[in-house]
């Protein structure tokens, strides 16, 4: 748990069935400014695009176009992994505005390849930072993200404490609660 849990940031992605991608609106921009030591982004111009969440990237990245558009220079080259095999490519800094006013500043991105579908991957880099889920409850699937971490979630833990909490209030001669049509002492009070 962090010092003071009651700050955070979070948002929440909602959408009917189930999602092939995570996307939502991103902005970006050069890095912050600092003036006689004073970080400031009042005079900094963010670039809106849609921003791709992608489990499987080890580290955000821009398009080119995107990159371009921003007028970015490049802070070095590193062998980039992807889908198209390896390659070559540009980095570059860059502060990063999620979702319900959550900046990152000064993240290190790749370059990677045009897409019209998202100008930004976000990846394990930022996700990581915080804490990330993903459920479809009723055919509606929940993507929800806040920074920085205050909890674990540890779904098997949840499910063992939901079900030691059916089972304590069990009398041996009552239905076993899973469902089996068993008295408990015949299936799980064993």
């Amino acid at each position: 748990m962090s010092a003071d849990s009651s700050v955070f940031h979070a948002f929440t992605i909602k959408a009917n069935g189930i999602i092939r991608e995570i996307i939502s609106d991103v902005g970006i921009s050069v890095p912050f400014v600092a003036t006689a030591g004073v970080v400031s982004d009042k005079d900094v111009a963010i670039h809106r695009v849609k921003g791709l969440w992608d489990t499987g990237a080890t580290g955000s990245c821009v398009t080119m176009s995107t990159a371009k558009a921003l007028g970015l220079v490049p802070t070095g080259k590193v062998l980039s992994n992807h889908a198209q095999g390896q390659s070559t490519v540009n980095t570059y800094l860059v502060n990063l505005y999620l979702p319900n006013n959550l900046v990152i500043p000064n993240v290190r991105v790749t370059e990677c390849a045009d897409t019209p579908s998202f100008g930004v991957i976000i990846g394990m880099d930022v996700i990581t930072t915080g804490d990330f889920s993903i459920t479809n409850v009723g055919g509606k699937s929940v993507v929800t993200f806040r920074m920085p971490s205050i909890k674990t979630l540890d779904y098997v833990q949840e499910a063992n404490d939901t079900q030691a909490k059916a089972f304590a209030r069990v009398g041996r001669n009552d239905l076993c609660p899973c469902g089996s049509g068993k008295k408990y002492k015949h299936c799980h009070g064993i």
